[in-house]
């Protein structure tokens, strides 16, 4: 023994009580010498969905060696739990698959007293829970009578007693229970059948089985088959076979009419049985209940009522025990309950939200996303391929959803899914296009509830109450932003003596920028600044064109690309060269008062007004006043040149003289609109 073992070997020993679970993969072996890369790829995927339920279910992995793991629970109900969510989980990822390529764990749990060394569990607790996962089917579940008994009244799963099993290195014989999925599951092909990992004795099961069969037979020798009447109970003696504590109920659930056999003798027949068949009451299955006339009435009793129904079959009951069961942290039994409601292949597209909910918790995206590929293949409605869309992710979900709603107009439901898609909840910085997008998808979904035709898709009306007092507050709130806020590209135009320049101003964040001048021709980029945009992480467009000094009067089409890089426009802005030289230049003055006039100390009786002449254009008149007097002066401007507007003639003095000891002038400009500036005063 190495340094390191004996180390190992001697460290402290803890004694406890603990619920164990073993799992291995059925067919390992084999599975890898037919594909090597692809099952050791598919068991590491597996293997994340395993440890993700075991370290939720509050469990911890001990050991591992190849496929095999070993975990420790401080709860026998939470190790049962957790095996059952698993194997949901796995069977789900597992149905694309042929039946022999399908990687499917057995488990097997007990409860028992184990030793803990560094990290370790050993003793025969963890002995039993790996004979146990040998006598579980692939995808099956095995537990101890322990382990029965502390979960039985907790978890909503049936069990079947498989009896004691005498197994391998245990000295005494162990009383197992499988959990007894309904029919159908686990899906487990002949492929895939237990391997002969030891011998098993047929058992006192399989002689219970035996006097199933002989009973059943000999009740249709004797008595024959009746069409008014269930076939009678089999003699007693037909059950001495069965022995003390093996489960009498299983017989009561094999077959009752199984074919005859040439071997099987008739025995004495009893006092006349046959001739008085009214002794023996009708065991008829009910009648199917009828569909409620009401569903969404229905359910909000159900849900008044409380408790799981037996034998629920009807939407409003289905639904009701998948919510109770998920209430209940019972995440298995919800599962089957909507896997049963998808099948009846209604309209309803509520319980099918909260079940691809659940399904992503569990699965994820893609196994939620697998699973309603899975049904829609089998019975196609309206809600699945609307949930199966989805569980796509950003735009490949947007798309999606946008064309089921597209192709389903009258599918209400859709359009306020549509309009989620495109809300600021969902996507964070919203385009203008997106709350168009997202107005119009909720403006159909409101128009579909003011004709009545949103109810007959939910069966919780209390969620139908939600969405739509959502889908009127979101509703408001935009038709408020247009109402207030820009929602298209301005220009400002400035004239120099060299023509005109275009400035843009966009009511958002963009990636492009293109212009067209006039009615026709071709969209021209405005080209991009060197530094990149925070807001889209992209270069951002530069905002002005160039126009030449003749330009004439038309329209600019504007488009530009948001930050999605989806195009908007484009949009007209109108170009007049005459209002717009007088708006620029009038622009140009209001914001520069200071320098319509200006004082020079080597010249203190003349005061310079250069700056209102090269801006003339906007100016009708500007009238001064001295030392706060009335404005009685006109300043002189010559006419405006449209051809180069801000150009001094040579003829024009660009000053006016003042009377000796003048200290302070005002000034007020009358504009080409008529429209009047403030008083400015100007002092020496």
């Amino acid at each position: 023994m190495n340094t390191g073992a004996a180390v190992a070997m001697s460290g402290p020993m803890k004694r406890k009580i603990a619920a164990i679970l073993a799992a291995d993969v059925a067919g390992y072996s084999r599975l890898v010498s037919e594909d090597e890369e692809e099952t050791l790829t598919r068991l590491g995927a597996f293997r994340q969905v395993f440890d993700d339920f075991v370290k939720r279910s509050g469990g911890r992995i001990f050991n591992t060696a190849g496929d095999s793991v070993m975990c420790e629970f401080d709860s026998a109900v939470e190790a049962v739990r957790c095996a059952i969510d698993i194997q949901e989980s796995l069977r789900t990822r597992n149905r694309p698959y042929p039946p022999n390529r399908r990687l499917q764990f057995r488990i097997g749990i007990t409860i028992g007293d184990v030793v803990e060394r560094n990290g370790d569990l050993l003793g025969d607790g963890v002995n039993i829970a790996a004979r146990l996962e040998s006598l579980a089917e692939p995808g099956g579940i095995c537990v101890s009578r322990s382990v029965h008994e502390a979960v039985a009244n907790k978890i909503s799963v049936p069990f079947r007693d498989i009896g004691e099993r005498q197994v391998k290195n245990i000295p005494n014989r162990v009383h197992a229970f499988v959990v007894a999925w309904p029919a159908g599951e686990p899906e487990i092909p002949p492929a895939t059948r237990p391997e002969a990992r030891e011998p098993r004795s047929p058992g006192p099961w399989l002689l219970v089985g035996a006097g199933i069969l002989a009973a059943a037979v000999f009740g249709v020798v004797i008595f024959g088959p009746s069409p008014s009447a269930p076939p009678i109970a089999p003699p007693k003696q037909a059950e001495a076979p069965v022995r003390p504590g093996e489960p009498i109920r299983q017989a009561e659930t094999a077959p009752k009419q199984p074919e005859p056999t040439k071997q099987v003798e008739t025995p004495p027949k009893p006092a006349e049985p046959a001739k008085e068949p009214a002794r023996t009451e009708p065991t008829a299955q009910p009648p199917q209940p009828p569909l409620p006339a009401d569903p969404a009435e229905a359910f909000a009793k159900l849900a008044q009522q409380g408790g799981i129904l037996p034998n629920a079959r009807t939407a409003p009951e289905l639904y009701h025990n998948a919510r109770i069961h998920e209430e209940r942290g019972e995440p298995a039994q919800a599962r089957r309950a909507y896997q049963a409601l998808a099948s009846l292949g209604t309209d309803y597209v509520d319980p099918h939200l909260r079940y691809a909910a659940l399904l992503r918790v569990q699965d994820g995206r893609a196994g939620a996303r697998q699973l309603y590929a899975g049904l829609m293949r089998e019975k196609p409605a309206r809600p699945l391929g609307l949930v199966h869309a989805l569980q796509l992710e950003g735009a490949e979900r947007r798309a999606k959803v946008e064309a089921f709603a597209n192709a389903n107009p009258d599918y209400a439901p859709a359009h306020y899914l549509l309009a989620e898609e495109h809300s600021e909840d969902r996507i964070g910085t919203q385009t203008l296009t997106d709350r168009r997008l997202e107005f119009d998808a909720l403006e159909r979904f409101l128009d579909a509830e003011a004709q009545g035709r949103l109810q007959p898709f939910f069966l919780d009306q209390s969620l139908l109450g939600q969405w739509l007092d959502k889908a009127r507050k979101r509703k408001a709130a935009i038709e408020s932003f247009f109402q207030s806020a820009p929602t298209k590209p301005t220009a400002s135009f400035t004239r120099s003596n060299s023509g005109w320049t275009a400035a843009f101003a966009l009511p958002e964040a963009a990636t492009a920028l293109s212009v067209r001048v006039g009615e026709a021709g071709e969209f021209k980029s405005t080209g991009f600044a060197q530094g990149a945009d925070q807001r889209t992480g992209k270069p951002a467009p530069l905002p002005t064109i160039e126009l030449p000094p003749g330009q004439e009067r038309t329209t600019l089409y504007v488009r530009y690309d948001d930050a999605t890089g989806r195009t908007a426009g484009p949009f007209p802005i109108a170009f007049d060269p005459q209002a717009a030289l007088v708006a620029s230049q009038r622009e140009v003055l209001e914001r520069f008062p200071n320098a319509w006039v200006a004082f020079r100390a080597d010249m203190p009786n003349v005061l310079y007004y250069t700056h209102l002449i090269s801006y003339r254009c906007a100016i009708e008149h500007a009238e001064m006043g001295l030392d706060e007097g009335p404005l009685v002066i006109d300043l002189p401007l010559p006419p405006c040149d449209e051809t180069n507007p801000h150009a001094v003639p040579a003829d024009m003095r660009p000053y006016a003289h003042l009377p000796k000891g003048v200290r302070s002038v005002s000034v007020q400009l009358t504009y080409a609109d008529g429209t009047q500036s403030e008083v400015r005063s100007f002092r020496r």
